[in-house]
């Protein structure tokens, strides 16, 4: 079994990569045809040890010494008509196992389905995703597994436990944890629907949100410039206004509330650009105003929050303890019903777990506060929830293409997320 990074200390990790790397080393050596050869697997060994969590190193390896095993033993057979039937067989079979691993532990392709992260991300981006960045989880059912899940679906009593989760819970090593900013993309619900957001908080944070703003602790958060607010503003005169906005290209579009007042949807560079032009007065953001009950996650009736005043509220942590008061129960009793894999209740000021009288909880797992960049049009943890830590998928690398509004955005080909 590989040890998480998060399970044990660096010293203990590049023991056990440098035990790997002398055991595997030695099997190329004696499988090694020439030296080029040996070189080359040296290197490219080298190369995924550094740039890599070691287990990557290791799958390389594994393979390489798979192909090489079978190769040779392919090359006895003297039958010339066998041999390359079973050459082209084995080929095939090893692309096979190289695609499947490569899905599976290092990058996979998603069509973005929604306007909820527009500017970043627009409906229809195909995006990149890399799972080597906070480490791949493996399947937890071999439906779960590409290619391999179709043999399943033609086997009744298998397909009768399609919705369950046949193994536990197990994540390999990443190069990165998740930062305040990534955008992210990770399964929610029951039918593990696909969503991709930007995270805002982390395990621990104390998040908070105050006129759309977002705060962790007292600092301001602004991962994006790309981020879209509602404002709000008047001119001294339109004609005047259209002609300095034509001037400088800016496409957004204009919602004229009154004779010259107009709401727009704007990013912050767009809002720099707008303001520069001189006959625009007022320019505000649009927000939510607090009413007396509570409008989002967790709906709790201890507070008045909504998508635009939000918080405070701490982010569970794996190993966070809190006391169980009615106040927190209110807002934790929905993440650790759904995702701790417990059931918590509350009756006559008193708490179980799993019928047993507790009087604090510790989280199992870390979770994380997504939002989209579309604020005004995101579904997102403001409205859902928290997203636990075995429910990411990985972080967007780049845009592989956009065919944004019909179009093939050229400015878009292999653009990086940021």
């Amino acid at each position: 079994m590989l040890i998480p990074i998060k399970q044990t200390n660096t010293y203990t990790i590049l023991l056990l990569a440098t035990k790997w790397y002398i055991f595997w080393s030695a099997v190329i050596i004696l499988m090694a045809k020439n030296k080029y050869r040996l070189i080359i697997y040296t290197v490219v060994f080298m190369f995924l040890f550094v740039t890599c969590t070691y287990w990557v190193s290791l799958y390389t390896l594994l393979l390489l010494v798979l192909y090489l095993t079978i190769t040779r033993f392919l090359e006895k057979i003297r039958n010339k008509l066998i041999k390359k039937t079973l050459k082209g067989i084995w080929t095939f079979f090893f692309i096979f196992l190289i695609v499947i691993g490569t899905k599976l532990f290092m990058v996979d392709i998603y069509i973005i389905p929604s306007a909820s992260m527009n500017n970043t991300l627009y409906t229809n981006d195909v995006i990149l995703v890399n799972k080597l960045k906070y480490g791949p989880k493996l399947p937890r059912s071999p439906f779960e597994i590409p290619w391999i899940n179709i043999a399943f679906y033609f086997n009744d009593r298998a397909k009768q436990r399609i919705n369950e989760k046949w193994w536990i819970y197990k994540r390999l090593s990443g190069t990165i944890n998740i930062k305040n900013g990534d955008v992210v993309v990770f399964t929610m619900f029951k039918d593990d629907m696909v969503i991709v957001k930007r995270c805002m908080g982390i395990a621990g944070d104390t998040l908070a949100i105050r006129r759309g703003d977002v705060y962790i602790g007292e600092n301001i958060l602004s991962p994006s410039n790309q981020i879209l607010n509602t404002y709000e503003f008047s001119v001294n005169n339109r004609r005047v206004f259209y002609n300095k906005l034509d001037s400088i290209d800016l496409n957004i579009a204009l919602n004229r509330t009154r004779s010259n007042h107009f709401r727009t949807t704007l990013s912050l560079q767009e809002k720099s650009e707008l303001e520069r032009l001189g006959d625009v007065k007022g320019l505000k953001k649009v927000t939510d105003t607090l009413t007396s009950k509570s409008e989002v996650y967790p709906n709790s009736e201890y507070n008045c929050w909504n998508r635009d005043e939000y918080g405070p509220f701490v982010v569970p942590k794996k190993g966070m303890t809190i006391s169980l008061t009615l106040e927190n129960y209110a807002l934790y009793h929905k993440a650790i019903n759904e995702h701790e894999k417990v059931s918590i209740k509350t009756k006559e000021d008193k708490y179980t777990v799993n019928g047993t009288e507790v009087t604090t909880y510790t989280f199992k797992q870390n979770y994380y506060f997504m939002m989209g960049d579309n604020r005004n049009g995101s579904m997102d943890s403001r409205v859902w929830g928290i997203v636990p830590e075995e429910r990411i998928i990985g972080k967007v690398q780049c845009v592989l293409w956009s065919n944004y509004q019909d179009t093939f955005q050229w400015n878009r080909f292999f653009k990086k997320v940021e």
